[in-house]
């Protein structure tokens, strides 16, 4: 038996025993999952925008710290209303940022030097 199908069982022998008849925890634990699932789903597009926090506050009008929450599952604030800025952010940025730089000529982004 590998580590990863004990660690499995673990959770399983946990879930079971603790949570499983308790509605309340059912329910909180899928909550918990959902805002997981999402938090990755942020970190990973922010990532692959090379975006920083930063940027994506900017764009959104969240905070950087708010972004590091939402990135941890720390956030304690509506989600809904914090999901729908960070998506207005990524747009705000792949049109601003993004697609400008994609239609750009070398000549757009080389350096000329006077005289040389």
């Amino acid at each position: 038996m590998s580590s990863s199908d004990r660690t499995y069982d673990a959770y399983d022998w946990s879930y079971d025993r603790y949570i499983r008849n308790d509605p309340d925890l059912v329910e909180y634990f899928n909550e918990l999952d959902i805002k997981f699932k999402i938090a990755g789903r942020i970190y990973c597009i922010r990532e692959k925008l090379r975006m920083t926090r930063e940027e994506l506050a900017e764009f959104s009008g969240l905070s950087p710290e708010t972004i590091e929450d939402l990135e941890e599952t720390d956030y304690d604030g509506d989600w809904e209303e914090a999901i729908d800025k960070v998506n207005r952010g990524f747009h705000q940025w792949f049109t601003n940022v993004v697609r400008p730089a994609a239609r750009m000529k070398p000549e757009d982004y080389s350096i000329e030097v006077a005289g040389l």
